[in-house]
This record gives structure tokens, sequence and C-alpha cells, in this order.
């Protein structure tokens, strides 16, 4: 990950539309709202990308920031929930807690892949349920180049 000085900007970015740009994009993820807020034209990113590798390892470490403060949210939602207005007859009169249980297996899938995977099995069979029957020929004995098909 690139260093960042005491304000959070990137120690060696010094072009200030540089580290405008950089700054937004790991707190958006999106290279188009990030150009907009830095003001500057997304084909300049793509340009300093290419040219300039010590942006590029500093633009990988600010796309991070923005998926770990995605994963943060996501948590955040599946664990302590989001409060939602509860009304009743046109007026609020409470609230409830709601929680992501799609979240929650997200998550866990990401952090336990190997517990957490679909799991699917496929069973193919021939016609009438009987046995499926495979012949595999080899290209020298099929019929020209492409092997009789």
């Amino acid at each position: 990950m690139a260093q960042l000085d005491k304000t959070g900007h990137y120690k060696k970015i010094r072009n200030p539309r540089k580290r405008a740009f950089l700054a937004a994009v790991a707190h958006t993820g999106n290279v188009t709202k990030a150009a907009d807020i830095a003001d500057i034209a997304r084909s300049a990113h793509y340009q300093w990308l290419e040219a300039d590798p010590v942006y590029a390892a500093a633009y990988e470490d600010a796309m991070e920031q923005a998926a770990q403060r995605l994963e943060a949210e996501a948590r955040r939602r599946a664990v302590e929930g989001v409060e939602e207005p509860v009304f009743y007859q046109g007026k609020q009169c409470g609230v409830i807690r709601r929680y992501s249980d799609a979240l929650l297996m997200f998550l866990l899938k990401g952090a336990m892949p190997d517990k957490y995977k679909e799991r699917t099995s496929t069973e193919l069979t021939g016609a009438g349920g009987k046995p499926l029957t495979v012949t595999f020929i080899s290209p020298s004995e099929g019929e020209g180049e492409d092997g009789g098909a």
C-alpha cells in the first residue's frame, strides 16, 4: 500500500489534481464520479495510469480503500442492521431494525469460501433414463482436418 501523510494524502504524489482524484476515488470507488469531484477529465486519469507507475500504485491503493469501505458497510448492514421507519395511518410511530441475511451470506462466502461455497451436482443420463454412452474419436480417426465435425 502507498504511504499516506498525516493529512491522508499520498506522500509521493505531488500533483494536487492527482491527489484530489485519488482521495475522491478512495471515497467513491468510481472513476467517473471521482473525476467530477476532482474536476478532471477521466482521460487524464487513464493517461496518468499509463505514464506514472507511482500514480498507478497509489490508484490501486485508493481502489483497495474503496473496496474496504464497501465491505465495512456490508458488514454493518448485515450485523448491526439499519433502522427503517414504521408508519401507521400515515404517521411514523416507530422504527424497526432490519438485517441483511443476503449480505451476511456474501460475507461468509468471502471469509470462508470452502465452507460456504455453492455445491452442485449434475447427473447425466441417456434417452429414457438409460446410461449415457460417450464415444471419443481421435482426430486421426475422424474425417478430414476437423476430426469429422
